[in-house]
């Protein structure tokens, strides 16, 4: 199956910069506090609950949930970021094939110039 490259200049930009993403993560991250069930723990009785990172994605109709470790918290939200660019871009895609469908709509089908 060829592989069509039919698009007009906004798409093609589009393209430049999905090409650009990186790793990406489509899940949620969530910062809540929680016990850690340690009976001896300062957070068991008086003292401060614990910060806890949890990552959230749903596969069909199940949500599942994730322990993120301190040390990689930044590098998962990295990740969601880039899912969200992704997300948006493909939206942007989407406009710009419709734009260009109907251009070549009104030329017959035929291509209009350079786009």
């Amino acid at each position: 199956m060829n592989k069509t490259t039919a698009t007009n200049a906004q798409g093609r930009q589009v393209l430049e910069r999905i090409a650009r993403i990186g790793p990406f993560l489509p899940a949620s991250l969530t910062i809540t506090r929680t016990r850690c069930g340690n009976p001896r723990c300062r957070c068991a009785k008086e003292g401060p609950i614990h910060e806890t990172a949890l990552l959230t994605w749903k596969e069909g109709r199940t949500t599942h949930t994730l322990y993120v470790p301190r040390n990689l918290r930044r590098e998962v939200a990295q990740w969601i970021a880039e899912w969200k660019k992704l997300k948006s871009l493909i939206e942007h895609m989407g406009a710009a094939q419709r734009q260009f469908l109907q251009t070549r709509k009104k030329n017959n089908g035929k291509p209009s110039g350079p786009s």
